[in-house]
């Protein structure tokens, strides 16, 4: 597999990485949707990796930079369907992109234990163990995803997505404050489709009628159950995923 490092293309096994595209280090990170080279919203998580580098004093290389490592890249490793990952550590630039495969079997989630002491992340750093950990777990359980409960007892956000929920007539999701991620899909549900934030307990998920997973890579997935409690995917829910996968853009870089 060929990677980008720092201002070239080179072969991956140049540098310690994994076979998820994760270099031995640490640092922020995005990762990034690919549809036959186009990029979705780049400069939403340009911008998102700017904030997390400023706050970990990390100077990221220039956007024209970026961009044209992502052309050169996407170029030596094309996938109709990719997953683009920006690693970004003191002196360091990697990208790497790698084939993803497209999840079509609607969401079944589980309810973190309260005892789990999920903590929760304001910007996307890696190592990224410790929610890809929570995935596998959920996994091992026979869930694909987890909702995260905070130790205020709000709810939060999964191990490596967001969330949307259909309750009391809406669309809502949960705000910042309660200790989520400012994911990029987030925001655009919120601002692009009408989603409204508002805080959630544990008791307010079992009147949730209908979910929605969000996230860069998933963009917009029906939810199944909740617990092994079964939600509705109607016609009106998935008008509402499909009105997300029309909103989420993407773009030729180069």
């Amino acid at each position: 597999m060929k990677i980008w490092l720092n201002d070239r293309i080179c072969e991956s096994n140049e540098i310690e990485i994994d076979v998820d595209g994760w270099p031995v280090g640490s640092g922020v990170f995005e990762t990034i949707r690919t549809e036959n080279g186009q990029v979705y919203e780049l400069a939403r998580h340009m911008r998102r990796a700017g904030t997390a580098a400023k706050n970990f004093k990390l100077v990221l290389p220039g956007e024209d930079s970026i961009r044209s490592a992502i052309v050169q890249l996407l170029n030596v490793e094309p996938h109709p369907l990719g997953r683009l990952r920006l690693l970004f550590s003191d002196g360091r630039f990697i990208a790497v992109h790698q084939s993803y495969t497209e999840i079509v079997n609607p969401a079944k989630l589980k309810i973190a234990d309260d005892g789990e002491g999920i903590e929760s992340i304001s910007f996307k750093t890696f190592p990224y163990d410790h929610r890809t950990s929570l995935l596998r777990q959920a996994q091992v359980e026979g869930f694909d995803e987890i909702i995260c409960i905070g130790e205020n007892g709000l709810v939060t956000e999964g191990a490596v997505s967001n969330f949307i929920f259909f309750i009391d007539g809406q669309w809502v999701t949960t705000p910042l404050t309660a200790g989520v991620l400012p994911g990029v899909q987030r925001a655009i549900v919120i601002e692009r489709c009408g989603v409204v934030v508002r805080s959630l307990t544990r008791a307010d998920l079992a009147k949730v009628s209908a979910a929605i997973v969000i996230s860069s890579l998933k963009i917009a997935l029906c939810v199944s159950s909740i617990d092994g409690r079964a939600l509705v995917i109607d016609e009106d829910v998935k008008s509402f995923a499909a009105q997300i996968r029309a909103q989420t853009q993407s773009h030729s870089v180069g």
